[in-house]
């Protein structure tokens, strides 16, 4: 199908992190876009978002062409997901129902609807890849090892998305963010957000052991620039691309941003690895990022300095 000037994007988890910050991205460069999210909230953490929001559930097939009826889609982008480990582990099948069953739904639909799906990903489909050398990965490494339930469920949401590629010539788009930081930030808690709030807080975060604990982080606004770029891109060669912030860094490097961010901050990190995060996400390499250079033209535009700067003045201004 192709766009013309009544047609809008959708973007389901519209409401959340990236769908909305999304959402504003492609707003701000003219595009018409619906959000589209079973539990709506406030989009008021991002100034000047202005689209219809509709109550949907990517659960239910349903739900997609329902909205399709009252805003005609030109294009998706499916941001719509349960985005967390614990979360997922807190309620396997529920999660399920969202990661795997709802997109396959948007597959369908955007396959019965001849429309083009962008569909985030993850990193977390590497496993522990490259766990000691941190070499970058690229996109068509296999991983060697999966353990945790939302790797699992993004990787069969791409496996899904892969197959109508392939089969039904689903015009399609995969693109695997690491772990996504920033203003909005309410249901997953990482290591950016855990350490920025206790000290937005004013309250003391000590960490015996968890300093040398590598992070690959990608702020929202860079990933959002990614969703733009690949919305205009329309020939690309390749289906996978990988969206960070382009290096590995360290707990105590955002520890150190953070206390750079908000002065007086009382922050104390040990050295070693951070035991909850190792039990429930593997350490493994940044992503390469070649392919989104050269096809999508990506390059990351926030420091973890700028991000975390951004992220701290949001929370302040709301405390």
């Amino acid at each position: 199908m192709t766009r013309d000037s009544g047609s809008f994007i959708l973007v389901t988890g519209g409401t959340g992190l990236v769908g909305a910050h999304a959402a504003k991205r492609l707003i701000e460069e003219g595009l018409k876009v619906v959000l589209f999210d079973l539990s709506p909230r406030p989009t008021d953490f991002i100034e000047g978002l202005d689209a219809p929001v509709v109550k949907g559930d990517v659960r239910q097939l349903e739900d997609l062409f329902e909205v399709d009826r009252q805003y005609p889609i030109s294009e998706v982008v499916h941001a719509a997901a349960v985005p967390s480990e614990s979360a997922c582990r807190n309620d396997p099948a529920a999660s399920f129902e969202v990661n795997v069953k709802g997109t396959l739904n948007v597959s369908e639909f955007s396959r019965m609807r001849g429309l083009r799906m962008i569909y985030v990903s993850s990193q977390a489909v590497y496993g522990d890849l490259h766990h000691e050398t941190f070499t970058p990965i690229m996109e068509e490494e296999s991983p060697q090892l999966i353990s945790g339930i939302y790797a699992s469920q993004k990787l069969m949401g791409e496996i899904i998305v892969r197959s109508y590629y392939r089969i039904y010539g689903l015009a399609a788009v995969i693109l695997r963010p690491s772990w996504v930081y920033g203003p909005g930030q309410r249901t997953v808690q990482n290591p950016v957000s855990i350490i920025l709030e206790n000290a937005v807080k004013k309250k003391p975060f000590i960490l015996k052991e968890g300093g040398d604990h590598p992070l690959n982080l990608t702020y929202v606004k860079d990933l959002a620039e990614a969703i733009l770029l690949s919305t205009r891109n329309k020939n690309l060669r390749h289906l996978v691309f990988n969206i960070d912030g382009g290096r590995l860094v360290t707990v105590r490097d955002v520890a150190e941003a953070v206390k750079e961010a908000v002065p007086g901050a009382e922050i104390e990190v040990g050295p070693g690895y951070w035991p909850v995060l190792c039990e429930q996400s593997p350490v493994r390499g940044a992503g390469d990022l070649t392919l989104a250079r050269v096809e999508l033209g990506f390059t990351p535009k926030f420091s973890l300095s700028q991000g975390v700067k951004e992220f701290a003045q949001y929370l302040v201004a709301r405390s």
